[in-house]
């Protein structure tokens, strides 16, 4: 499998956003949209040293190389995220405590935990940005949501599939115990994000127990594919060309 080839074919494949339209969010989307977007474009626009760091410790060039195309398409977003606040008029923010939890949980161990962690808000923000862009008619904001629907799909395959293969020789009960441990923090997470969010996901058509329930569904198809050694989909592989052969 090869996810360089993937990120290196995905890199071009960018959604045109027509910023000529100017951004004009619903007005009853307006500031809980400012609000989630100032925290998660904080969340995606680190420069991911360590990460690189840790990754370069397989002495695999190529998924070395891919990670720094993961954290090439994170930081685009960020930029793209930025444009959406900056042309509505609100500011980017420098710090807040749910970024710092998650370096913090990231620095603690190896590149599997990291990858782990890692997955946590990635999982999440597929439903998130789904709900966004089902949420508004504004074609700006259709477009930036629509590319990193995009990516974020590719980012989850992506790290499942080398989390499937870094645990391939675990013992059944350290996968049961990553697991519990996986799940705890993910359901304080999702917790963390509906406080945080709720605002937003009722803006855009979306209960606090419905973003519960298909965020559950999303961590138990991961947590399949990573601990339990099932193989990706066919349907998901042959929706990342470049992967498969």
């Amino acid at each position: 499998m090869s996810w360089l080839t993937y990120f290196q074919r995905n890199q071009p494949l960018q959604q045109p956003i027509p910023w000529h339209l100017g951004v004009h969010p619903e007005p009853h989307l307006l500031r809980p949209l400012i609000a989630s977007l100032q925290r998660f474009q904080l969340g995606e626009s680190g420069e991911g040293r360590r990460l690189k760091r840790l990754a370069a410790t397989l002495n695999d060039p190529d998924y070395t190389d891919a990670i720094g195309l993961f954290i090439a398409e994170e930081q685009r977003h960020a930029a793209l995220m930025a444009q959406v606040l900056r042309a509505v008029g609100a500011r980017l923010l420098r710090w807040h405590w749910s970024d710092a939890a998650f370096v913090l949980l990231r620095r603690i161990f190896g590149l599997r935990e990291e990858l782990l962690v890692l997955l946590v808000p990635e999982m999440m923000a597929r439903r998130f940005f789904r709900a966004l862009d089902d949420g508004t008619r504004d074609p700006v904001l259709r477009a930036v949501f629509a590319q990193i629907i995009h990516d974020e799909e590719g980012h989850v395959a992506f790290h499942i599939d080398t989390l499937r293969q870094l645990f391939a020789d675990t013992s059944l009960l350290r996968r049961v115990v990553t697991r519990v441990a996986w799940r705890v923090l993910y359901r304080v997470a999702c917790l963390a994000v509906i406080c945080d969010h709720h605002r937003t996901l009722r803006a855009g058509g979306v209960s606090p127990l419905e973003f519960w329930w298909d965020c559950g569904l999303i961590f138990d198809e991961a947590a399949a594919q990573v601990l339990c050694g099932c193989e990706l989909p066919r349907a998901a592989v042959a929706a990342f060309p470049g992967v498969a052969g």
